[in-house]
């Protein structure tokens, strides 16, 4: 995120050193998220401090006494909500590990797709996410030349002993601003539960497009979402679909491009 994106930005005292590092650290997101995302707090929830606060320079801020007493770097997040109530919670940040974020495979073979965060949403809303540990549809994508297909992957019987509805749609390449698929039929499969609930949620809120990138059935979804001020990186796991082609050779030569015009083309701007 770049400092316009915040209403407020201050690092060390505003020094602008050029040979100061940046302050990284990492914490569980599972403890970020409950404090966050807590149903009390969305509703009453005015703003949101954050503040770093490193090991070495703890004594230097005015901070309580238990954020004194203590050599470890921590993360402390301030919720100003209505009526002056202020809620102050403390994470401890731990050592960052490297990133394990996978690489293409090939990216002269890599497939490219952008679509707005309203039209996947219209797509994947036909395929209900039911509450439980298994409510979790696997969905297979098949982008051929001028269509998508989509449909559901699911056991015939659900936990309960009844019968579960199968899904499948086709959606028109016109869909997405940009439909550049390397070789056709491409087939992926991937669960659609983090695939709604963090990243188009994510999108739509920040009303941005996501753009897609893939090699073949086995290699990771990459999903970009970026504007002026951010730049998000989703990856997600695929899983071998039965009727899935073999991955397409590097020698390939069939290649489907199709890109909705700009609004500089026509004069014409369209939200989605």
């Amino acid at each position: 995120y770049g400092r316009r994106f915040f209403s407020r930005y201050k690092f060390r005292d505003g020094a602008a050193q050029d040979d100061v590092q940046d302050v990284k650290g990492q914490f569980l997101a599972k403890t970020f998220l409950s404090i966050i995302k807590h149903r009390t707090i969305e509703k009453t929830l005015e703003r949101c401090e954050f503040i770093i606060v490193e090991a070495t320079d703890l004594y230097d801020q005015n901070e309580p006494d238990e954020d004194q007493d203590t050599l470890e770097s921590r993360l402390i997040i301030r919720l100003h909500c209505k009526h002056g109530i202020v809620k102050t919670h403390r994470l401890q940040l731990l050592v960052p590990t490297s990133l394990l974020s996978p690489g293409t495979s090939d990216p002269s073979t890599e497939s490219h797709l952008t679509i707005g965060p309203r039209a996947i949403k219209d797509i994947t809303e036909h395929f209900p996410n039911a509450r439980g540990a298994k409510g979790n549809p696997q969905l297979v994508w098949t982008f051929g030349d001028t269509d998508v297909e989509v449909k559901s992957l699911e056991s015939s019987i659900d936990t309960r002993g009844k019968a579960q509805l199968s899904t499948e749609l086709t959606i028109s390449a016109d869909e997405f601003d940009v439909y550049d698929v390397y070789a056709t039929p491409t087939i992926i499969s991937f669960h659609l539960r983090e695939f709604n609930v963090s990243i188009i949620a994510f999108a739509e809120s920040m009303g941005l497009c996501l753009d897609l990138r893939f090699t073949d059935s086995v290699a990771p979804l990459f999903i970009d979402v970026e504007s002026e001020e951010s730049e998000c990186l989703f990856v997600i796991s695929t899983s071998q679909y039965g009727g899935s082609a073999a991955p397409p050779s590097s020698n390939s030569t069939q290649h489907n491009t199709h890109k909705r015009p700009s609004p500089s083309d026509d004069g014409k701007g369209s939200s989605r």
